[in-house]
């Protein structure tokens, strides 16, 4: 934003309010709060250019609440010069930010050993801050960090730095893919310090994806520290009838939202009953559960992980392009309708590479769940069932708000006469501001 525009613009508003005659030295006089809110509106060096013109506004210039959010992307074939910058701010600017948040784009061997040496910097010098947010997604110690020596010595660095920090609300380091003990040791230490602040923890993938995390003793104890959480989102080997016993002692009252991932290369055979479920909803009662099924379609092994206990209010299933005649995907999604009739908001079922017919399952999931707003479906279904299920929104004897339908396997006169559908219910799309989308994964020759 141009430096000169935002002056303007103050001094318009100045005296619009306080008088049309004001002399150049209202900028002397100017309140230091409404000078802050314009340092706000500027990028970083203009902040800097402002700060030149006087004493005082260089004064203002460092004002903690200019500085309380902050991101990095220290990755790309510019990781040296964006970890000087970031080392360089955090000299300056570190003690005054409360939401760090970073990032390694387009990673590879050579950055990452670049991106370690200027985050052992950064975190150091961050030791003096107090966050209350920090954020860094997708680290993949297991992919780019090709030595276990470099994995160790980073995650040491995190533990240091998490030792420092003792009013973390939010943390967030998804797909990290640490080694199992330095991501041990990092949860403990976090558990320990910001326990009791902590509000939103996000750690799927944060372990490596064999391990059957649930089992180890050190992961019980860190996860008993958290006593403040709202928000857990995690690898279904995270958990165990142990650990939902362990949040409905600690987060009684408390856990409002459970997001639980499902990923065909993470151990998930392992059943939770419905007891233990129905003991944490008992103590959590505004509790919704999300569940994310990645490459998992087997109905033998989606079902009894989805036990009615469970405040389903959205789950979503991606098959994976493995076709296998047992998936029985009907079952699934009936038994998801009967079990979450009062709960579930939202489904996004990615039925890949399946003949299988689902329509009626399908169908019977939009007329029982009367409290689905959200339906985005991927699969071979009959032009006739989407037809149905928008003359339900039409009588309003559905709730749908958002319907995203993606019909496979259509010849080109279905997809013709799927045209004619869409276009019966467009009108009435728009009129009542339904975010309506059907298409097809035929692709026509234009030619």
């Amino acid at each position: 934003m141009d430096v000169g525009w935002v002056l303007r613009k103050a001094e318009d508003i100045w005296n619009r309010f306080w008088g049309k005659n004001m002399e150049k030295s209202i900028w002397e006089t100017l309140p230091d709060v409404a000078m802050i809110e314009i340092f706000k509106l500027l990028r970083d060096p203009d902040k800097a250019n402002l700060a030149l013109t006087c004493t005082n506004w260089a004064r203002l210039f460092h004002t903690p609440s200019l500085w309380r959010n902050r991101h990095f992307d220290m990755g790309g074939y510019k990781s040296h010069t964006n970890g000087v910058r970031a080392n360089k701010f955090a000299e300056q600017f570190g003690a005054y930010v409360e939401n760090l948040s970073i990032t390694c784009s387009h990673p590879s061997y050579h950055i990452t050993k670049v991106f370690q040496k200027s985050m052992e910097d950064l975190l150091v010098k961050f030791r003096t801050s107090q966050l209350k947010e920090f954020e860094m997604e997708r680290l993949e110690l297991d992919r780019f960090w090709k030595h276990d020596s470099a994995r160790d010595r980073f995650t040491n660095n995190f533990v240091k730095f998490f030792k420092t920090q003792k009013r973390l609300k939010v943390f967030d380091m998804t797909a990290a893919q640490c080694p199992l003990n330095g991501g041990l040791k990092i949860m403990e230490v976090i558990g320990q310090k910001s326990g009791k602040t902590m509000e939103e923890i996000y750690i799927e993938d944060f372990f490596p994806s064999r391990f059957t995390v649930y089992s180890v003793e050190k992961f019980k104890i860190a996860i008993s520290y958290f006593t403040n959480l709202s928000y857990v989102a995690l690898n279904y080997n995270y958990i165990s009838e142990e650990i939902i016993e362990i949040f409905s002692k600690t987060l009684a009252g408390k856990l409002k939202f459970f997001n639980i991932k499902v990923y065909r290369s993470n151990p998930h055979l392992h059943r939770i009953s419905s007891f233990a479920w129905r003991h944490l909803t008992s103590i959590c009662p505004n509790l919704q559960v999300m569940f994310w099924f990645d490459s998992v379609a087997r109905s033998t092994e989606i079902i009894p992980i989805l036990v009615p206990e469970i405040p389903v209010q959205d789950v979503h299933i991606w098959t994976g392009y493995e076709d296998d005649a047992e998936w029985n995907l009907s079952d699934t999604i009936t038994h998801i309708a009967d079990s979450n009739v009062a709960t579930l908001e939202a489904a996004s079922l990615e039925l890949d590479n399946n003949q299988e017919f689902v329509d009626d399952a399908v169908l019977y999931l939009v007329n029982k769940c009367k409290r689905l707003f959200d339906l985005s479906l991927n699969a071979a279904v009959l032009l006739s069932t989407i037809e149905t299920i928008l003359e339900q929104v039409d009588e309003r004897k559905s709730n749908l708000r958002s319907l995203h339908i993606t019909a496979c396997g259509l010849s080109e006169m279905e997809w013709t006469e799927l045209g004619v559908i869409k276009d019966r219910f467009a009108d009435m799309a728009t009129s009542r501001n339904i975010d309506l989308n059907i298409s097809t994964d035929l692709v026509l020759d234009p030619f």
